[in-house]
């Protein structure tokens, strides 16, 4: 296991830290629906802060985008 990597938010475009393997997404309390749902939306993780609207059921503040199976948008 590699240490904490940079990635850019899918949905917001910020860069935040991702820890992998226990890393801090896995204190926000995503259900598995939720987690369905971002797997529909997105191909990558996403930030705290779009992560925790997520969690909080704000799903409507996120737009439908596409998800092209090569990672092309």
């Amino acid at each position: 296991m590699r240490g904490p990597v940079t990635k850019t938010c899918e949905q917001c475009k910020q860069t935040f830290e991702c820890g992998q393997y226990g890393c801090w997404c896995g204190q926000v309390g995503i259900t598995e629906r939720q987690m369905d749902w971002i797997a529909t939306r997105f191909q990558d993780c996403l930030c705290p802060a779009c992560l925790k609207m997520v969690s909080a059921g704000a799903l409507e503040a996120f737009p439908l985008k596409p998800v092209s199976p090569t990672g092309a948008e």
